[in-house]
Formats: structure tokens, sequence, C-alpha cells
């Protein structure tokens, strides 16, 4: 019975320090990414304002990564504050050179199939602009997680992440995986919803990408 004790100890010990971790996480994504989610609550669904949500988007890119960045640190100490904020610091910029063009692209892309009919555009670049869209949310992703864990210059991340893509095709339908969950979480609920969710997602993105982290490190950082 006493040796068993400690055992129980510590395992609560560790749940109850996974759970700290990842509400306080939770708490930093939601501060650095409110001016976006402000914007967001404020804007009605239409696709008119598709324009406008990417402007309100610009800022959960970087609070996205340092969540992960965040979360990948994870340790007994819990020190979460300032490791949020110092992977911030450290990332923002190379996440923004990376987040801000996906968003230009996505606006176009959507706008192109939301306004298909009364624009008359033809089926065919309809289903083009559907299939980009795919393939540049998967690229996104990609390099996200390049731009929080690596120091790449932004060329060599877009590089990086559309090779990926292709290189990497388990690890790419698992990103596309978790991307249609957020997007069904939105539609079907509400944004709040997948803002008060985004710890797991980051979580489930650094899981994800690990077989990329690996492959990146023996190839493009251990020769370097």
């Amino acid at each position: 019975m006493n040796e068993s004790t400690p055992r129980r100890t510590g395992a609560l010990g560790r749940v109850t320090g996974a759970i700290y971790w990842f509400v306080l996480v939770e708490l930093c994504f939601l501060l650095a990414a409110s001016p976006g989610l402000v914007g967001i609550l404020l804007l009605e669904r239409d696709a008119s304002n598709l324009p406008l949500y990417a402007l309100c988007l610009v800022p959960l890119g970087p609070a996205f990564s340092a969540a992960m960045s965040a979360i990948a640190a994870r340790s007994d100490e819990l020190s979460v504050w300032p490791r949020f904020w110092r992977s911030y610091a450290r990332n923002v910029v190379d996440v923004l050179w990376v987040w801000v063009p996906a968003l230009v692209a996505a606006t176009v892309l959507g706008t192109t199939v939301a306004f298909a009919g009364s624009a008359g555009i033809q089926t065919f670049f309809v289903v083009v602009a559907v299939v980009l869209l795919v393939v540049l949310a998967v690229w996104a992703s990609h390099a996200l997680v390049i731009a929080s864990f690596f120091s790449f210059r932004a060329r060599d991340v877009a590089r990086l992440a559309l090779y990926y893509v292709a290189a990497r095709p388990l690890v790419s339908l698992g990103a596309l995986s978790y991307l249609v969950l957020a997007a069904a979480l939105v539609a079907f609920t509400s944004d709040w919803v997948l803002a008060l969710t985004a710890v797991f997602f980051a979580a489930v993105a650094v899981v994800n990408a690990r077989p990329l982290d690996r492959d990146l490190r023996a190839r493009f950082v251990s020769a370097q």
C-alpha cells in the first residue's frame, strides 16, 4: 500500500500539471489572438466579409505558432507563461511572412468560389479554386510548423512546406483531417468553440508533424 501511494500521487501530479499547462496555453492563445477574435465576433457570416475575416485571422497565426511551441516544450516545470511569450516574440515575424500571403491567397480563392455563380465563373475554374484552397490549407499548416520550430528564410519555409505536402502524405492527410474538423466546428457551432479548443488543435498539429520534423532535421538541418 505504501509503495503504490507515491505512484498514484505522481500520476495525479502529472495529470493535473498537464491540465494546468494546457489551460494556461489556451488562455495565452486567447490573449494573443484577442484582437482578431473580437473582430470575428463582430462580423456577420457573409461571403462579402471574407477580406475582413482574413484581416482578423492575422493575429491567430503567431498565436497558434506560440501555442504549438509551448506545447512541444512542455515539461514538469509549470512555467507556461514565459515559454509562450518567448516563443511568440521569437516566431512572430517568421510566421507572419508565410501566414499573411496564405491569407491573401485564401481570400482570393474563397471569393472566387463564393461569387462564382453571380460572376459567371465556369465550374472548371471553381473546382480548380477549391483544390487550390485545400492544397493551400495543408501548405499553410506545414509552413506554420516549420516557421515555429526552425529558423529558415521565408522563401525556404515556403519551399519546404510545399515539398512536404507531397513528400509526407500521411502528415498532409493528418493536417487536412484536423483542418476539416476545425471547419466543421465553425460551421455547426460557432467561431468561439474553435477558439476555446485551439490548444487541442495545436497539440494535434505538433504530434501530427513529428515525422516531418524528424525528416527535416535529418535532411536539412544536420547536413548544414
